[in-house]
């Protein structure tokens, strides 16, 4: 992948990209928007704040034109960066139609690749289009609007699970933390507790609600004012991953029951499906 792409590195080369310091952000009153997509046992998540937006994870293959076009209904014309957490097919399979219907400016990946058709489309549509990826092996933070986004990549090489190559991504925007895990099990969410103050207002939970044997140290860890999960009506959440949420106070929302939309002031959350 780093041979057919150009790798973009260095903290300067982000701020330019996204237009904004971090002391510009810090002064900045914008509102963070959270839009969390019903598109079944997948992940999607636009951030907006400003004029500047963040597109994670884009879903299956069928879900790339819903997410386009909401794109469009909201007058977004140009995504200023793309994560895609892991290369499974219910995160990266909506890439290609996002890509060539929606101006992208910057792609982020794990290291590693997957043998599929998604993510082969995923390289050539980024390649028709001129977006260049750059491949994570190391932590990279970024601006956009009043939001301050660190992406932690995986710290090993080889997993026995896909699902662990995961990028986290974690967002400061004033007093709300929002986490944002993948598919992130046993062995990542290890990693995560080793990295020291997890804890976050909002957390993405991994792996659409299912349970890992640290899941609920994890949670504890994070301790979670809100938490989203997406599942679907055929694959739902497990029961032990809400019972640990609500016995941690969050409010639980979860995608099969709608879009979930949430606004940060910077101090509170509110929260609409």
């Amino acid at each position: 992948m780093r041979s057919m792409k150009k790798i973009l590195t260095g903290m300067l080369c982000l701020l330019l990209l996204f237009g904004c310091s971090a002391e510009q952000a810090a002064d900045s009153t914008e509102n963070l928007e959270l839009t969390f997509f019903k598109i079944g046992s997948a992940d999607s998540m636009v951030l907006s704040a400003g004029n500047q937006t963040v597109l994670i994870d884009t879903g299956e293959d069928e879900d790339g034109e819903e997410i386009a076009d909401y794109l469009k209904g909201e007058g977004i014309e140009s995504i200023d960066a793309l994560i895609i957490t892991h290369f499974d097919k219910d995160h990266v399979g909506g890439a290609d139609t996002v890509l060539k219907e929606v101006d992208v400016q910057q792609i982020f990946v794990p290291d590693y690749a997957e043998e599929s058709e998604d993510y082969d489309e995923f390289l050539e549509a980024a390649e028709n289009e001129d977006v260049p990826i750059e491949v994570l092996d190391e932590e990279v933070a970024f601006t956009a609007g009043s939001a301050n986004f660190t992406i932690y990549p995986p710290e090993e090489t080889e997993y026995e699970q896909d699902n662990d190559y995961s990028l986290a991504v974690s967002v400061q925007h004033g007093e709300n933390r929002f986490l944002f895990a993948g598919d992130a099990e046993e062995t990542r969410l290890a990693e995560l507790m080793e990295q020291g103050d997890l804890a976050h207002t909002f957390l993405k939970v991994p792996h659409h609600g299912r349970y890992a044997e640290n899941s609920s140290e994890f949670f504890s860890e994070v301790s979670p004012e809100i938490a989203v999960i997406t599942s679907s009506d055929k694959n739902t959440e497990d029961e032990e991953v809400v019972a640990a949420l609500e016995d941690l106070g969050a409010d639980i929302y979860l995608t099969r029951e709608g879009n979930i939309h949430m606004v940060s002031d910077e101090k509170s959350i509110e929260v609409t499906q």
